[in-house]
C-alpha cells in the first residue's frame, strides 16, 4: 500500500572548505546544541568545540589562514549528528565571516531516531515534521548553534509520526450494500437476511505496537440512510444546515425507537481505549430529524457523506464496522427528493483517495440493474501516537 509519509534526511553538504557531517543515529538526546567554543582558526587549524555547549562564535576562525577544522560542531538535538563546519582559507566558518561564530551551520536531518526513538516503540521516524525540525535547528545554528540545537530536539519529539501501514487493513476499505431481488419506489430488499433481519460485519486489525494508543485520522465517504442514536454526541447540528452525520458514543435503538426500522452504520473499537467513546456512528441525525419525525427531511431519503475524523485505537486491537437491518428492507439511493420513484441517484467523488477505489466500482452504485444501493469508503490519511 502506498505510504503517505516519508522520512526526509538532509544529505552531507560541502560548502566551500566547510564540511557538514551527516546525521547520526541517536534519538536526539541530549537535545543538542551547537559546537562549543567554536573553532579557533590559525595556520595550523584548530579544533571544534566539545559537544553539548552553546557556540560562542566570537573566536571562530581568528587565524589569518587555513583554519582547517574551525567550528567543529557539537551534537545536535533531534538528529544527533555532528557538524563539521570547518574553517577554510581566510578563517571563515562554513561560509560565514571569521569571528562571527557560525559554528555548525545546519542541524543533522531528522532521520530515524528523532525524539522518542523515532516516534516510539521502534516505529519509523516522524518523517517530514522531524526532518523539518532538523532544518529549523540548522537555521538556528547560524545565529547561535546552542539555541538551534535545542530547537532540533524539540522538533524531533513533536514530529514523531507513525507509518500509516498501522491501519492498512482498514485503509481503502470499500463496503457496498446492494439491493436484493426486489425493489420499488424508494425501497429495496436487503440481502443475506434470516428471519427478516440481517447484520453485516467487517473487521479490521490494527497493527503497530501492541498496547500503544494511536490517533487514526480517516476520511469517510458514501451514500447512507439516516438513523437517530439515543445518547450519541453528534458533530453536526440539524441535517438541514450541516450534512456531517458522524456521532460518538450513544447506542442503537431498541425495537420501540423511532428509527428502528432504518439501518444502522457503526464502528466499534476493541479493546476500549480509556477516556474515548469507542463506539461511533456514521449516519446519525437529531431526534427532530429522525426519519419518522413530522416533516423530517430524512424520511425515505439517503444522503451523501464526506467527512474526516480522528479515532483512538490500540495497537493489536480491532475496528469493527456493522450495519443492522431490522426488517430486511433499506432505502435506495434515489436522490434528494422523497417521491414515489427513484429519480436521481447521487454520487460522491472519490478523487484523491489512496489507495484508489477499485476500478470496478462505478457511480451511482447500481446493483442489480435498476436498483441503487448504498456504500461507504474509508481512507486513512494519518496515523500518530495518541495525544
Amino acid at each position: 500500500m502506498p505510504l503517505r509519509f516519508r522520512n526526509w534526511s538532509v544529505p552531507c553538504l560541502t560548502l566551500s572548505a566547510a564540511v557538514l557531517a551527516c546525521a547520526g543515529s541517536d534519538d536526539g538526546a541530549p537535545g543538542g546544541t551547537g559546537g562549543a567554543s567554536a573553532a579557533q582558526g590559525g595556520a595550523s587549524g584548530s579544533k571544534g568545540g566539545g559537544a553539548g555547549r552553546a557556540a560562542t562564535g566570537g573566536s571562530a576562525g581568528t587565524g589569518a589562514s587555513g583554519g582547517s577544522s574551525a567550528g567543529a560542531a557539537g551534537t545536535v538535538g533531534g538528529a544527533a549528528g555532528t557538524q563539521a563546519g570547518s574553517g577554510g582559507a581566510g578563517g571563515q566558518l562554513a561560509g560565514g565571516t571569521a569571528g562571527q561564530g557560525e559554528a555548525g551551520t545546519r542541524a543533522g536531518a531528522g532521520v530515524a531516531g528523532v525524539g522518542m526513538s523515532s516516534g516510539g516503540a521502534g516505529q519509523a521516524g516522524g518523517a517530514a515534521t522531524a526532518g523539518a525540525g532538523g532544518v529549523t535547528a540548522g537555521a538556528g545554528g547560524r545565529s547561535g548553534a546552542g539555541a538551534g540545537g535545542l530547537a532540533a530536539g524539540s522538533g524531533g519529539a513533536a514530529g514523531a509520526g507513525v507509518d500509516p501501514s498501522v491501519a492498512e487493513d482498514w485503509d481503502g476499505a470499500l463496503l457496498t450494500f446492494p439491493c436484493g431481488n426486489t425493489h420499488d419506489a424508494y425501497n429495496c430488499s436487503n440481502t443475506d437476511c434470516t428471519n427478516n433481519k440481517t447484520t453485516k460485519t467487517t473487521e479490521w486489525t490494527i497493527g503497530g505496537t501492541a498496547g500503544v494508543i494511536y490517533d487514526v485520522t480517516v476520511n469517510i465517504r458514501g451514500i447512507v440512510e439516516t438513523y437517530y442514536y439515543p445518547g450519541a454526541t453528534r458533530d453536526g447540528g440539524s441535517i438541514a444546515s450541516n450534512p456531517d452525520l458522524f456521532a460518538s458514543g450513544g447506542q442503537v435503538e431498541d425495537s420501540s425507537g423511532p428509527s428502528y426500522d432504518y439501518n444502522t452504520y457503526q464502528l466499534v473499537v476493541t479493546p476500549a481505549v480509556q477516556g474515548a467513546p469507542n463506539i461511533y456512528f456514521l449516519n446519525s441525525v437529531t431526534m427532530a430529524d429522525n426519519p419518522h419525525a413530522s416533516g423530517s427531511p430524512t424520511t425515505h431519503t439517503t444522503f451523501p457523506i464526506n467527512y474526516t475524523k480522528t479515532i483512538k485505537v490500540t495497537g493489536g486491537g480491532k475496528v469493527t464496522f456493522s450495519t443492522f437491518d431490522s426488517n430486511c428492507t433499506f432505502l435506495q439511493n434515489c436522490g434528494p427528493t422523497q417521491g414515489s420513484t427513484c429519480m436521481a441517484p447521487r454520487t460522491v467523488a472519490l478523487d484523491g483517495v489512496m489507495p484508489a477505489a477499485p476500478s470496478s466500482f462505478t457511480q451511482p452504485y447500481e446493483q442489480p440493474t435498476g436498483a441503487w444501493g448504498q456504500w461507504v469508503h474509508f481512507d486513512v490519511t494519518k496515523v500518530a501516537l495518541a495525544e
